[in-house]
């Protein structure tokens, strides 16, 4: 049996198979959100009961958030999605 494919605007995605990860922009990512929260003296608890997102699996890096979760995230920080990735230099652009 042939495993189901579903398609999408620029790849195609088969049912069961891996999806592509960048394993140190979810460290970086993760890491940012764990300063974000300290730097104001959250606690995780905190954050999901206003939130209601998963911040403890997205702190973690067992999964990264998406992009709606982060707007989310920033909107509750009080931050713009380019403050919070501006710190992380990104990735770092090649001197040519």
């Amino acid at each position: 049996m042939q495993k189901i494919t579903k398609r999408s605007n620029f790849v195609l995605v088969k049912k069961g198979q891996p999806k592509r990860r960048d394993a140190a922009l979810m460290e970086l990512i993760a890491e940012r959100l764990k300063e974000l929260r300290s730097e104001r003296g959250y606690s995780q608890e905190f954050v999901i009961e206003r939130t209601k997102l998963n911040l403890p699996q997205y702190e973690a890096k067992h999964y990264p958030p998406t992009l709606d979760s982060l707007a989310i995230l920033c909107k509750f920080y009080n931050i713009a999605l380019d403050e919070f990735f501006a710190p992380m230099n990104y990735p770092p652009k090649e001197n040519k």
